[in-house]
């Protein structure tokens, strides 16, 4: 007589939280540990963030300046709308990103572990199941480079986090839920609005009135945007250059290091090998490929395998895993299980030396933000009124509290809109999202100080000796050593032999 089925669901209910607990548990456990060796280890775009937190919660609203008109140079509103409401509870705003990012991290993950694990995906092998949710478990809890998003302050977290549910609600036939993340998604990365142009198509037609609500809840969103920033896109879009030979150039030469850091990736089109997921499966790789297509126009991104392709690094690493199992098991039995755990257990090899490849020496912060921290600290004490022209605008903004000049446009709109970029010749891979400049309408702005990416360990006295690192800096310096700009060579000292390149404006008319 079988049982019923009210009797039989606890124990069922509790083996499943047990094997979903064992399958999370790498996770959980390695990126705590790796939060812990390597905590605080914020980028200096968080601290821009930082600076819009303060100015909202001060009462100046989308302002990186008070004083000057709001601007979009943030890159993720629903990230900033989280930090401002976090610090509602505190305001240490450093560690409420790395409360965040942790939890955002360890999240993100482990949905996609469980995703891998659900039977639905490889219908008929519950033990193939756990067992291929397992790798993929140990393959992002030993990456370094996907924790490395929980420490770094900045929005990725919050967007690995949404995309694996965006994929476990595609994945798993949750219609309803699909368009409000994808919506979730556009607001955590702007790229990501590639998800509102590609899986509406994917859905099907019986399925287009999900969308109104979310798409009406968009509209609204570009129209608040237009209202406030006089601009259809973030500022930080038009602040990126792109578009020339050496981008693309440069965008091939990023997304080989992506594939080389991430081999498995690549594996991901095996997925379309899964009958019932190909639709599901197809708008993912579409969005990826456009994706890609975008990192060929702008020249990918100064950070290699970071934060750009982080979001979608779990999801490509689980349809990859699952694609190349659903191909073994087409074999005939019992050679398509056999194949299939070898595969899994050539994936488990290669974990090892990806870890070891990957692996961060524990630090605790990183040296350049921690200057530029330190800077922001002596201008606060040393020129508490000045207005400051600088490129790395977020730890000295946030922390000198001064009027910044972005010099290469991030919260700048006016050398944003300017579009003017670096010539392609001298254009190198560490600049790329630091191109804009616009030296006159830096010069008109007046500022007391502007300041170099310089530094040594002696004082800075000799105008020959001086020396620009960004393309916007250089031509401010050509402007300085031809006597058209009224500044002489000053030295920001934050310690003996620590000593920062500036230059002070001549009082006079």
């Amino acid at each position: 007589m079988p049982i019923p089925a009210a009797t039989a669901s606890p124990r069922a209910s509790w083996n499943a939280w047990l094997r979903g607990l064992l399958l999370v548990a790498p996770v959980l456990a390695l990126t705590a540990r790796f939060v812990a060796q390597n905590s605080y280890s914020l980028y200096d775009d968080t601290f821009i963030y930082f600076r819009y937190v303060e100015n909202v919660f001060h009462g100046c609203a989308l302002r990186f300046n008070c004083a000057d008109a709001p601007v979009e140079g943030f890159t993720s509103p629903l990230y900033l709308a989280v930090l401002s409401l976090a610090r509602l509870v505190s305001p240490d705003l450093r560690t409420l990103t790395q409360v965040l990012g942790a939890l955002c991290t360890a999240a993100g993950l482990s949905v996609a572990v469980l995703t891998a694990d659900d039977a639905r995906l490889l219908r008929g092998h519950p033990r193939l199941s756990f067992a291929l949710a397992a790798c993929v478990s140990l393959a992002l809890a030993l990456d370094h480079v996907v924790l490395l998003n929980a420490v770094t302050g900045m929005e990725t977290a919050l967007a690995v986090l949404v995309t694996t549910l965006l994929l476990r609600a595609l994945l798993l036939e949750r219609h309803r839920w699909v368009p409000w993340l994808c919506v979730l998604a556009w607001l955590c990365r702007p790229e990501e609005a590639l998800f509102l142009v590609v899986l509406p198509i994917v859905t099907g037609r019986a399925r287009w009135r999900l969308w109104i609500a979310p798409f009406a809840a968009a509209a609204a969103v570009e129209l608040g945007r237009v209202a406030v920033f006089h601009d259809l896109l973030p500022n930080t879009y038009y602040a990126k250059s792109g578009g020339t030979l050496r981008h693309v150039a440069l965008g091939v030469d990023y997304l080989r290091t992506v594939l080389r850091e991430a081999p498995l990736i690549a594996l991901a089109p095996l997925a379309l090998a899964i009958p019932h997921l190909r639709r599901a499966v197809a708008g993912v790789l579409a969005v990826t490929a456009l994706l890609f297509v975008f990192f060929l126009r702008s020249g990918g991104d100064a950070f290699l395998y970071s934060r750009l392709p982080a979001p979608l690094v779990p999801t490509l690493v689980l349809l990859a895993m699952h694609g190349a199992c659903a191909l073994a098991l087409r074999l005939r039995e019992p050679w398509g299980a056999r194949v299939s755990v070898a595969v899994l257990a050539l994936c488990t090899a290669y974990l090892p030396l990806d870890w070891r490849s990957h692996r961060f020496a524990p630090t605790h912060g990183l040296a350049l933000v921690d200057q530029w921290g330190r800077l922001g600290r002596w201008l606060r004490a040393n020129h508490p009124r000045a207005t400051v022209a600088v490129v790395p605008i977020g730890a000295i903004a946030y922390y000198s509290d001064a009027r910044v000049i972005d010099l290469v446009g991030l919260t700048s709109r006016e050398i944003a809109h300017a579009r003017r970029g670096v010539p392609p010749e001298r254009l190198r891979a560490n600049w790329i999202g630091h191109e804009r400049h616009d030296t006159e309408y830096v010069l008109g702005q007046r500022p007391d100080l502007i300041i170099f990416t310089r530094t040594r360990t002696t004082p800075w006295r000799d105008l020959a000796e001086t020396r620009a690192g960004f393309w916007a800096e250089w031509l401010l310096l050509r402007e300085i050593k031809a006597g058209r700009a009224p500044y002489v060579v000053d030295d920001a000292a934050l310690g003996p032999r620590e000593h920062v390149l500036m230059f002070r404006r001549i009082p006079g008319p």
